[in-house]
């Protein structure tokens, strides 16, 4: 469901943070002198050095060749991207990079490895209307830097079953939602990647409790993350994470083909549309 989230204003943010201005006046270099060396703007520098924009892996990787420091400013920002995430999701980050096959059912919202940076932001904003813009770009952020691993050289299979009532409940407007699921349609029609829909019309299915992930790795054993309200669940017993797959199948079983899928999303597209 991924709708919950924390406030990254951690230590090791701030720890990033200092890192940052330390080695930055270390070399007597200003904010726009740094900037240029990273190829990165002054205004993101700032942002970092007061807390309120969060590294990329990128960022901390460009900052580590530029200072001679193999991996501190990596190790860094992989605590402070973390931290973006309730402890109880923060643990499936990793398993997300590390799947050689993710297993989904959604029954709540677009999965955040498929969801626009509108779309999540609209998400995660309805959770925090107190929050300030910039903490709500940190969590947006680090949200869509977890969709590195979709589309390179080792993308894992990714085979989600989205329940229909997912595609049609309308999250930040109608063009953010149409963008969304023009995004869902691309992904669709993208090899290593399998979508299904459970139609409103499908007979009783096994997904009422809630959405399921199941991550398959090529030397470890698989494992399962599930997720209610204010809380998740890492499920690691063997046969647990079996039955929870047999839920998923079932599921599947009960769900549109792909190519009817694809069908489906286009039609409710095109209603949001009109």
């Amino acid at each position: 469901m991924e709708t919950g989230v924390l406030d990254v204003k951690t230590t090791s943010l701030a720890a990033f943070a200092t890192q940052l201005r330390l080695w930055r006046l270390r070399m007597s270099w200003t904010q726009v002198e740094m900037g240029g060396k990273l190829g990165y703007s002054a205004s993101l520098i700032s942002g970092i050095e007061t807390l309120d924009k969060a590294p990329t892996a990128d960022f901390a990787a460009r900052c580590d060749e530029v200072f001679t420091t193999p991996g501190t400013f990596s190790m860094l920002q992989e605590l402070v991207a973390r931290e973006a995430y309730p402890s109880f999701f923060a643990p499936v980050v990793p398993f997300e990079r590390e799947a050689v096959r993710i297993h989904g059912w959604e029954n709540g919202a677009v999965p955040g490895l498929l969801q626009t940076e509108d779309y999540a932001r609209a998400l995660i904003r309805s959770g925090r209307p107190k929050d300030s813009d910039a903490e709500i770009d940190r969590l947006v952020a680090a949200r869509i830097e977890r969709q590195e691993i979709v589309g390179g050289e080792n993308t894992p299979l990714l085979w989600y079953v989205l329940d229909e009532s997912v595609l049609r409940h309308i999250v930040g407007g109608p063009a953010v939602m149409r963008r969304q699921l023009d995004k869902l349609l691309k992904a669709a029609d993208t090899a290593g990647i399998v979508i299904q829909t459970l139609p409103f019309t499908a007979d009783t299915h096994a997904g009422a409790d809630g959405p399921i992930a199941v991550y398959e790795f090529a030397q470890s054993p698989s494992v399962s993350y599930t997720e209610c309200f204010g809380g998740g669940r890492i499920v690691e017993g063997r046969e647990e994470v079996a039955d929870l797959m047999t839920v998923i199948n079932l599921i599947r079983a009960s769900a549109l083909s792909a190519r009817d899928s694809r069908e489906l999303m286009r039609h409710i597209r095109d209603e949001i549309a009109a």
